[in-house]
């Protein structure tokens, strides 16, 4: 029996065995442990911290107790708090060096738990984030001071006066120089000389005759050259001219622009109450489309962790050998796999309304080796303060230069309870209780961001304005919000994540309108009343200047009309009474005068 026992071998074997378990036992656990909390703290920039690890080798498999994800804005809340974590592990690729997960189950995950200390492991900047609640800009029933008004403001109308005012004396300026190179009386006097020169020459016989033929014509042309010239250049000016008078027509609405402008200034206008949707609620609608974005820049740093090698192709990946490089060598794989992949998630959600249950698949830094989505589905019946809810969608990443990532949400018989719309001293509103059934799709390609959702409120208890309020506009305001029952929401969403662009419009509008669009109406027609006749008074002298200076080019178009009917005259002359010989048509021989 001793021959077939080699019993130091035995011993050796005993001994390591014991070592690797005594290994196993006391520092497996906590090496796992510290692991995943400084690669989970580096990831997030701020503490991950568990408080039990255990690690099974038959099965492969990991379980965590109370994994503590912090939120780096909020070192004092923790963004995540998941109770239990259990997951079976691939082993043959773990020898691979691949976290394979094929099924994890999270129970007990709740969002923004306190924490008992800080988790920041580097100093942050915090903002104060919007709640949506601010002071609502309502139209005032007091027509303000024109006088006053019209003292401090920069109005359209007379900038556009002084502009056309100086546009003007320039105009006159250029062409009262440009005349004074045009043909004038001296060049008149000139083509009158050379007239009787000609005349003389019919006394000289044919050598005068054939001497002046060539005189004639040349001062033919030279008197239609500069015919067509002065035509040209009056056409140049009556442009001009008909311009300046467009530009003059044009001013007669400019204090109408003014007076809108000052209207909306001054909130004397409807307007104000045509957007009363958009100042109540699209505040707190954004604010949750900002923390929806918080989240989703959480979560998007892991979705993008390959895409260095992803290199923006669509399909699974196969890394490329690298041959000669020592044991790092990647050979060319049937059905390559990520790193890291976690198949299938089954999460339990615990919230203030209650519990939520759903799946993640393919959670994975790498999806363009995977080829596939991410894609999750969460849902809850019977909640504290809603019959059900359900969220579902997808983020793909596989081509990550076209990356889209899409989500629904749905709820069904919303409680809202004590939500403050604005805590504006001047007309307070809340909503004391109702039912919401809202319908929000979100959709997300590369930077571009949409978003559409639906509402319908049912069941509204309002409270509006304060005690004792002697304003009639708040008063009626305050009565029309307070009968009101049910409200239809249309919301939409554009622009990118860090500048969404919110866009609301309901019922509330039409409501309030109706409620109270009269009397402002009425006070923004008495408002605009008292513009138009200030503003007619201030502008009157200089509009009748204006018309003045323009009235001064006249003076240049009779000028020029001028000089072109003598210039008409003189070739006319020519042409008719100034031949060398009167009646003469052709020279002896037959040879034809060319005129």
């Amino acid at each position: 029996m001793g021959k077939w026992i080699r019993w130091w071998g035995l011993g050796a074997f005993v001994v390591v065995a014991a070592i690797f378990a005594c290994v196993w036992i006391f520092f497996v656990d906590g090496w796992v442990k510290s692991q995943i909390e400084e690669a989970g703290t580096e990831a997030v920039g701020a503490k991950v911290e568990l408080d039990a690890v255990e690690l099974s080798l038959f099965p492969a498999g990991l379980m965590l107790t109370r994994l503590q994800v912090t939120d780096p804005k909020e070192p004092m809340t923790n963004a995540v708090e998941i109770a239990h974590i259990t997951m079976g592990l691939d082993g043959l690729n773990l020898l691979r060096r691949k976290i394979i997960v094929e099924e994890m189950v999270l129970e007990g995950v709740r969002l923004s738990t306190p924490r008992a200390t800080s988790g920041a492991t580097r100093e942050v900047s915090l903002q104060e984030e919007e709640t949506g609640m601010f002071s609502i800009d309502l139209p005032s029933l007091e027509v303000p001071d024109v006088k006053k008004i019209l003292e401090q403001e920069d109005l359209e109308t007379i900038r556009l006066i002084e502009t056309l005012k100086a546009d003007l004396k320039r105009e006159k300026d250029t062409w009262e120089s440009r005349l004074k190179e045009l043909p004038g009386k001296a060049q008149l006097a000139e083509y009158k000389k050379r007239v009787k020169n000609l005349k003389k020459a019919t006394k000289g016989g044919l050598k005068g005759i054939l001497g002046g033929v060539g005189e004639v014509q040349s001062l033919k042309q030279d008197i239609e050259r500069e015919i067509e010239s002065l035509k040209g250049v009056k056409k140049e000016f009556e442009d001009t001219v008909a311009l300046l008078h467009t530009r003059l027509d044009q001013l007669q609405t400019a204090p109408q622009r003014d007076i809108q402008h000052l209207k909306a200034k001054y909130n004397v206008s409807p307007q104000g109450l045509a957007n009363m949707s958009q100042t109540l609620l699209g505040g707190k609608i954004g604010s949750w489309v900002r923390q929806g974005a918080v989240w989703y820049e959480r979560v998007k740093p892991f979705l993008e962790g390959a895409q260095a090698l992803g290199g923006g192709q669509a399909g699974p990946e196969v890394h490329k050998p690298l041959r000669g490089k020592g044991v790092d060598v990647h050979f060319k794989e049937a059905n390559p796999l990520p790193d890291f992949l976690i198949r299938k998630a089954t999460v339990s959600v615990n919230l203030d309304l209650g519990d939520l249950a759903g799946t993640v698949h393919n959670i994975t830094n790498d999806q363009p080796t995977l080829g596939h989505p991410t894609t999750f589905a969460f849902s809850g019946e019977q909640l504290n303060g809603v019959k059900s809810v359900s969220l579902e969608g997808a983020l793909n990443h596989v081509i990550p230069t076209k990356a889209k990532d899409e989500a629904s949400f749905r709820a069904q018989g919303y409680e809202l309870t004590n939500l403050v719309l604005s805590k504006d001293d001047k007309w307070p509103v809340a909503l004391t209780s109702g039912l919401g059934d809202m319908t929000m799709i979100v959709g997300l390609k590369g930077q571009a961001l949409t978003a559409n959702g639906k509402g319908h409120l049912r069941n509204l208890h309002l409270s509006a304005g304060k005690e004792g309020d002697t304003n009639p506009l708040t008063k009626a305001l305050s009565s029309a919000v307070t009968d009101i029952s049910q409200l239809s929401l249309q919301a939409d969403v554009k622009g990118t994540l860090e500048q969404p662009d919110v866009t609301l419009s309901s019922d509330l509008d039409r409501i309030l309108q109706k409620a109270a669009g009269k009397m402002v109406n009425e006070l923004a027609a008495k408002f605009g009343a008292e513009l138009q006749t200030a503003i007619s008074a201030k502008i009157a002298k200089p509009m009748q200047q204006l018309k003045k200076n323009l009235s001064g080019f006249d003076g240049i178009a009779g000028d020029l009309t001028e000089r072109a009917t003598q210039h008409n005259d003189i070739l006319k002359g020519l042409l008719e009474k100034n031949l060398p010989i009167k009646g003469l048509k052709s020279l002896p021989g037959g040879f034809k005068l060319p005129f």
